[in-house]
């Protein structure tokens, strides 16, 4: 039975982030990946993803800030750049953009107001509406996601990370003074499990006696091509308080959209089917939004939420197991920092 400081189980981007921050300070770390690093089965891969400070929450708005220079001592370490910033609008009613205000306001962070014709001046292939209340934020950019976990994954085996794929943990079973993790490969002995699952944490954790409240769905996103070399930032429009329609520039892929938490209840087990009322609806936003592009995709795909009530995370340590989610579909800008946080949950 191997024994090791600690064993991170999903290679996703917390679990890359995870077993990064653990290996500089020093740990033993196994990374377990029950598929390859960079599958398509779960909520980590794709081209990009979205960096923002703008929350209506200013606890969201800080640890972006915080995760912003973890970002880029990745790139420093890796040797490779993978956020690239755009700035990005927040387009929605007088209240929702208020509240994102005020939070950024507490953490101090910078922001304006733009009508739609300054927007518009900026960047051409956008058609705002003639709103004068548009929310700019400048440090909003785009984030080269499978480079990004790539790029944990070195810097972490540099730092000595074993990482294992085609590696499914089946059980993790605390006891004694650390956890069993068991595999189809052998079982290895830990001081520490950080679970970093994804849509598999719940199933998993449930044999170890810690029932996660947690609920998988599974969401559409759709890209649609851009004529020329257009400049387009990310743009959020609110339509109605809870499901915001999403746009950001996608390299060698165009335009990405998705319309957050429009998707069903899912089985992370059986492979997802794009849904085409949700295609639909983009594809009539984009018409509406950005007249550069062609509002019909030429790709659609899958990816997994893991979900709580509140889209907040589930950040903590039970006993020798260290739990690192959900992260709702939009955790993906805070990787290094929830990295550092489970690393410091794990050697507590």
């Amino acid at each position: 039975m191997d024994r090791v400081d600690a064993v991170v189980v999903g290679a996703g981007a917390m679990g890359a982030a995870a077993a990064w921050r653990l290996a500089r300070r020093g740990r033993e770390v196994v990374l377990l990946e029950q598929f390859e690093v960079g599958h398509d089965r779960g909520s980590s891969h794709g081209a990009a993803r979205v960096f923002r400070f703008s929350y209506d929450d200013a606890g969201f708005v800080a640890m972006a800030m915080e995760a912003l220079p973890l970002w880029r001592r990745l790139e420093e370490e890796a040797g490779e750049s993978v956020l690239t910033v755009t700035g990005g609008f927040d387009l929605g009613p007088p209240a929702r953009l208020e509240a994102h205000q005020d939070a950024l306001d507490a953490r101090g962070a910078v922001w304006d107001l733009v009508d739609g014709a300054e927007l518009g001046r900026r960047f051409p292939g956008v058609a705002p509406p003639a709103d004068p209340k548009i929310l700019f934020q400048p440090d909003v950019g785009v984030l080269a996601a499978d480079r990004a976990v790539l790029a944990m994954i070195d810097v972490a085996k540099r730092h000595g990370v074993d990482v294992r794929e085609r590696t499914r943990a089946s059980a993790i079973r605390p006891g004694g003074e650390g956890v069993e993790v068991v595999t189809k490969r052998g079982t290895l002995r830990a001081g520490v499990a950080v679970v970093t699952a994804g849509a598999w944490a719940r199933p998993l954790l449930t044999g170890a006696g810690i029932d996660l409240p947690v609920t998988p769905s599974r969401e559409t996103v759709a890209f649609f091509p851009v004529e020329g070399d257009a400049a387009l930032p990310v743009l959020v429009e609110w339509l109605d308080d809870s499901q915001p329609l999403y746009a950001l520039p996608s390299p060698g892929q165009g335009l990405k959209t998705g319309w957050h938490h429009s998707g069903a209840e899912a089985n992370p087990d059986e492979r997802g089917k794009v849904a085409p009322r949700i295609v639909e609806r983009m594809s009539a936003w984009v018409a509406e939004r950005f007249p550069g592009a062609t509002p019909t995709p030429h790709h659609a795909e899958t990816c997994l939420y893991t979900n709580t009530s509140d889209e907040s995370f589930i950040l903590e340590r039970r006993g020798p197991v260290v739990i690192g989610s959900a992260c709702s579909g939009h955790g993906f800008k805070f990787a290094p920092l929830i990295g550092e946080r489970l690393a410091r949950l794990a050697a507590v």
